[in-house]
């Protein structure tokens, strides 16, 4: 392995000091695990919900929402408010009983998980989730 710009043992010797004080393998390691996906959850009572959002699925969507409601017989659904990273605004569900995905038309800034009880149309949300953008250079 040649490094450019540097020669002979000089370049070992660089591979070698940057390896022993974990130089090279964090930024090889970043480079190959972006972050691009997030996870956010709540609770309401005993009633629970969760949504995760990918900003890069690979099934070619642009971005990809799973959300879920994990009890069941309570008239609580999950749903999920997302602002897009050219700030417009969506709600997706509400979810019952179960757990929906769905396939984005853009990718997601930023977004919450909500309870909501349909009968008197009040909500209850966790905090806000950031999802890193899948490119530094789109920030």
């Amino acid at each position: 392995m040649a490094l450019k710009g540097i020669k002979g043992a000089t370049a070992a010797a660089a591979v070698v000091a940057a390896v022993g004080a974990g130089v090279l393998a964090p930024t090889a390691a970043t480079a190959a695990t972006t972050p691009h996906r997030a996870s956010v959850s709540h609770s309401v009572g005993s009633a629970h919900f969760e949504a995760q959002v990918d900003n890069d699925p690979g099934n070619g969507a642009p971005s990809w929402l799973w959300q879920a409601d994990y009890k069941h017989g309570d008239d609580l659904g999950a749903v999920t408010h997302i602002y897009y990273k050219d700030k417009s605004f969506v709600s997706i569900g509400p979810t019952y009983n179960g757990t929906d995905t769905v396939r984005l038309s853009k990718e997601v800034s930023r977004f919450q998980v909500c309870g909501l009880n349909a009968s008197i149309g009040e909500e209850s949300c966790s905090p806000w989730a950031y999802v890193p953008y899948l490119y530094a250079c789109d920030a």
